[in-house]
């Protein structure tokens, strides 16, 4: 599973990023390469079985500190 989540990741990575990049539109290059790379790193943990902690507590108590 892994192998084909790299094959995949490695073939969005080489033809996504690069048409922006050959535009010229550099800002929206990096922000696809950092939303790439979230991704890439939710699927590999998804990947691997490993949990990943919900973010919606410290959302609560966040929001119940400003009321």
């Amino acid at each position: 599973m892994i192998i084909y989540l790299l094959l995949i990741y490695a073939v969005v990575i080489i033809i996504d990023p690069y048409g922006l990049l050959k535009q010229g539109k550099k800002r929206d290059f990096y922000v696809c390469s950092v939303l790439c790379l979230v991704s890439f790193s939710l699927a590999f943990v998804l990947s691997m079985g490993w949990e990943i902690p919900s973010p919606s507590s410290p959302i609560v108590h966040w929001v119940k500190k400003l009321f």
